[in-house]
């Protein structure tokens, strides 16, 4: 290994994207998601956006999940964009509240991936009920 070699090979976004769904949510893997989250986060919906620091973005899925039981992201569809930064998802995410009451929730997301980290997410809104 050459001295201008990284130690750790940088992940694709793709492999970020996906490692944040299916490891960091599914699995409660709240470590990992200190690695892939940048320093902010700007999530935009339409009309807004809202920019959180690294440790809002990683309590911010620490309290969604405090509300849950249980939770799935399943990717119906990844995509990863030609320009390496680009990743949009389509996702199915059944959930079950600590009362016991099971809730499917599906949306898109597109997530911008730098260096590793995930530094911009845009959601439209996620809507009650299964893909069809």
């Amino acid at each position: 290994m050459s001295a201008n070699e990284p130690l750790c090979p940088t992940r694709t976004a793709r492999e970020v994207v996906e490692l944040y769904n299916l490891v960091v949510w599914n699995e409660r893997d709240f470590a990992l998601a200190e690695e892939l989250i940048g320093d902010t986060v700007i999530r935009h919906e339409v009309g807004e956006a809202v920019v959180l620091s690294h440790r809002a973005a990683v309590d911010r899925i620490i309290d969604h999940w405090g509300m849950f039981k249980a939770i799935r992201f399943d990717l119906n569809l990844v995509v990863a964009g030609d320009d390496g930064e680009h990743v949009a998802i389509v996702y199915q995410s059944p959930m079950t509240l600590k009362d016991g009451t099971n809730v499917d929730v599906g949306s898109m997301e597109i997530f911008r991936v730098v260096a590793g980290k995930i530094i911009e997410v845009w959601n439209c809104g996620y809507k009650q009920g299964v893909w069809r």
